[in-house]
C-alpha cells in the first residue's frame, strides 16, 4: 500500500486507516481467481490454453467441463453424479451455492429437452428490436 504524498512513514507505530475495504480494490477478483484456479488444478482439471476460464476432467464417466465466468461457475457432465462431486469438492474450499439447472447465460436461453439442450437469443433479439 502506497501513503499519500506528504504523509512521513517515520514512527513504525503509525497505522493507517482505510477509506474503503480491500475487496473494494481492483486485485481482489483476480486473487479470488487464482485461488479457485489453484485449487481446481488440484482436483486434477485442465486449464484450456485458449480460454484460461474452462476448465476441463475426463473422468471414467465421461468428461467434466467447468466454466468461470465473473463469480458464476457453470458445472456440466453426463452425469449428474459427477457434477454432485464437483459440488462437493468445491463446498471444501469455497461456499458455493448451486442454483440448479442452467436456464438464461450471456445472453442465451437454455431449453432443456429429453433429446439435448436448445440454445436461443430470442429474448436478447426482442430487447434491441
Amino acid at each position: 500500500m502506497k501513503l499519500p504524498s506528504g504523509i512521513s512513514t517515520s514512527p513504525a507505530t503509525n497505522v493507517c486507516q482505510l477509506n474503503r475495504s480491500l475487496y473494494g480494490l481492483k486485485q481482489a477478483p483476480r486473487t479470488w481467481f487464482e485461488k479457485f484456479q489453484t485449487t481446481i488444478l488440484g482436483f486434477s482439471f485442465i486449464q484450456n490454453q485458449y480460454d484460461s476460464s474452462l476448465f476441463l476432467q475426463k473422468t471414467p464417466n465421461g468428461i467434466v467441463i467447468l466454466l468461470v465466468y465473473m463469480n458464476d461457475i457453470i458445472v456440466t457432465s453426463s452425469y449428474i453424479t459427477t457434477i454432485s462431486e464437483i459440488w462437493k469438492l468445491l463446498n471444501t474450499t469455497f461456499h458455493v451455492k448451486d442454483l440448479g439447472q442452467l436456464t438464461y447465460f450471456l445472453e442465451l436461453a437454455m431449453h432443456h429437452q429429453p433429446q439435448g439442450i436448445v440454445l436461443n437469443q430470442n429474448k436478447y433479439i426482442e430487447d434491441w428490436v
